[in-house]
């Protein structure tokens, strides 16, 4: 299933780069790829490049993560592989490079953010200047759709490291769900940058990139169904200690969540809220606890009991990301994920962490995972991966506007002048 996705997606966007006229010197399959990466989660870039059928060398990887290490590690064995970009030596040259920077500045679901005055933004700084300095055929960068807002910022920092005038860079909204008809949803924003003397056709690649993506909207096979991406029935069992805690500690207090939820049901159908209260004995098998169970409750009565829902229950009533008909609210690190159908009985459960890497794209028959890695390890590497199937077709686009003969050539003439230094 994986495998056919990623063959899919390489020859649609091939396809179209044919009929734009791009002489791409055979296309990305004739070139030898060096690919590095910075806050490299769990190597998605690396996965992309195996699903698009593309042999590569791993130059370097880092991430703050013991655990993001030990995956990519385990998988990928880069060359080089670090803990802190910032304190990064030079590690070679290279001929793709990828940054999925720190989101938590500009995320709109963070109330604190602090944009630039946050120090982990200093990273996008570190992928604009390995960009400027290693000069890579293409580069992908990630971030969510809230940097919009800080465009202006954005372009002063690119201008600043001397990228307009060397690299053509189109930024791109992609979703998973939207595109590929995949079912998680994970809107972001891609930075797709191309080296000018070594771009093909730079005037038409906007064209090129809204027909390529037109393409694979209209002609993407839906993927498997949900429920096929489900190991267990049930699911991890979660520990009711944080709650029982809290109830010990203030006994007789009223928490602000049972004012919230009284508040929020009064404006729901009393036939919904009688159905969903059938929702309390399974929740509590699955070891929710009563302000995530009855948030649970509340959301799938306001959307008018469907047959299939997914919710996050991790958030508040009234703010919980839901999906129906097959959709997954984007994952988070931290996010408890429930699936049902009221259509079938005894089908509540709790979407464990491998299936979360499985909706983000990952084949976990074809990755191995590192000994003594927690559930809640797995959870966050998840949580903070870019969607495997989305990175591909990031990257083939930029694969795609490279001119390979044009950059052999190149790489022959830079060779040359620094063997007579």
């Amino acid at each position: 299933h994986f495998e056919q996705r990623g063959t899919f997606i390489k020859k649609l966007v091939l396809e179209r780069a044919k009929k734009a006229g791009f002489d791409a010197g055979n296309g990305p399959d004739a070139a030898t790829h060096v690919l590095a990466s910075d806050c490299s989660g769990l190597g998605s870039d690396c996965m992309a490049m195996k699903r698009l059928g593309l042999t590569c060398s791993h130059l370097f990887a880092s991430d703050v993560s013991v655990k993001s290490r030990r995956f990519i590690n385990a998988n990928f064995s880069p060359k080089h592989l670090v803990a802190n970009a910032l304190k990064r030596l030079d590690c070679g040259s290279m001929t793709g490079y990828s940054c999925g920077f720190p989101c938590q500045p500009f995320s709109r679901l963070n109330g604190r953010r602090k944009a630039w005055a946050d120090k982990r933004t200093r990273l996008f700084d570190v992928a604009l200047k390995t960009i400027s300095t290693k000069e890579p055929a293409w580069a992908v960068l990630e971030n969510v759709k809230g940097l919009a807002k800080y465009y202006p910022q954005v372009r002063a920092k690119i201008r600043a490291q001397g990228l307009t005038k060397k690299y053509v860079t189109l930024v791109v909204p992609m979703c998973p769900r939207d595109l590929l008809k995949e079912h998680a949803r994970r809107p972001r924003l891609y930075f797709l940058m191309v080296r000018r003397d070594v771009a093909v056709k730079v005037a038409d690649l906007v064209h090129f990139v809204r027909l390529a993506l037109s393409d694979i909207c209209k002609s993407m096979p839906k993927p498997l169904a949900l429920e096929s991406y489900w190991l267990s029935k049930t699911g991890p069992s979660v520990s009711k200690t944080r709650h029982q805690k809290a109830v010990k500690k203030n006994e007789g207090f009223q928490p602000k969540w049972v004012k919230r939820h009284a508040k929020l049901k009064k404006n729901i159908r009393s036939d919904h809220i009688m159905k969903a209260k059938l929702l309390a004995a399974p929740s509590a098998d699955l070891g929710l606890t009563p302000r995530e169970s009855g948030a649970l409750q509340i959301e799938w009565a306001r959307r008018g009991c469907p047959n299939t829902f997914v919710a996050d229950v991790s958030q508040n009533a009234g703010r919980v990301p839901w999906g129906i008909s097959g959709e997954v609210p984007t994952l988070s690190c931290s996010g408890k994920i429930v699936s049902f159908d009221s259509s079938t009985p005894n089908t509540l459960k709790l979407v464990s962490a491998a299936e979360k890497l499985q909706l983000q794209g990952v084949d976990l028959s074809r990755v191995t995972i590192p000994k003594g890695m927690t559930e809640l390890d797995m959870a966050k590497l998840a949580g903070n991966a870019m969607h495997v199937d989305i990175m591909a077709l990031a990257m083939m686009l930029a694969m795609t506007m490279v001119n390979w003969n044009k950059y052999k050539l190149g790489s022959r003439m830079r060779t040359d002048k620094t063997d007579k230094h």
